[in-house]
């Protein structure tokens, strides 16, 4: 009887975990631009951007209620630092930078930062990173609704531990 109260009790929060967490497919995305590698969720729809300040690729959730934006500063935006950049994305959410942290994922060095703010109108929830990679800076933005975000904390964090410096494939023949 001990060992079968045992074994339900280590079973029971694995049953209780694949209820909480249905399996997600991720995708890898290799950019040579962004000197970047990271998953995204299978699925979800690709936006580039470029204008004169920054190149950015921004992926979107099915139901838009999640999203992923990279982006790599330039022109005369380039020369901000990290911190500056923070600040100015949190802005774009209406909220002032109140608490930074550093923090690194797989080697990469972020300033990084978390709050709810407003976009176009509709309350968002994000976790916002800065970094000078490779000689760029380099911004990283996972918003989405606020019960998206939370339903969601496992596929944000997968995506924010996967991102790792891009490691070029080397050309047959050399």
């Amino acid at each position: 009887m001990k060992n079968l109260l045992l074994l339900f009790a280590l079973l029971l929060p694995l049953g209780l975990r694949a209820q909480s967490e249905p399996e997600i497919n991720y995708e890898s995305v290799h950019s040579a631009q962004y000197q970047l590698q990271y998953h995204v969720p299978a699925g979800w729809d690709q936006v580039r951007q470029a204008n004169d300040t920054m190149v950015a690729l921004t992926h979107l959730s099915p139901t838009r209620d999640m999203m992923l934006y990279i982006s790599q500063l330039r022109g005369a935006a380039a020369r901000m630092t990290p911190d500056q950049a923070l600040h100015h994305l949190a802005e774009q959410f209406g909220v002032t930078v109140n608490k930074q942290f550093a923090t690194t994922y797989n080697g990469i060095q972020f300033l990084e930062t978390t709050g709810t703010g407003s976009r176009d109108g509709q309350l968002l929830r994000y976790d916002a990173l800065a970094a000078r990679h490779r000689g760029h800076v380099l911004l990283v933005c996972v918003s989405g609704t606020p019960d998206a975000f939370v339903t969601h904390e496992p596929l944000v964090q997968h995506i924010l531990h996967s991102l790792t410096p891009y490691k070029a494939r080397r050309e047959s023949g050399r």
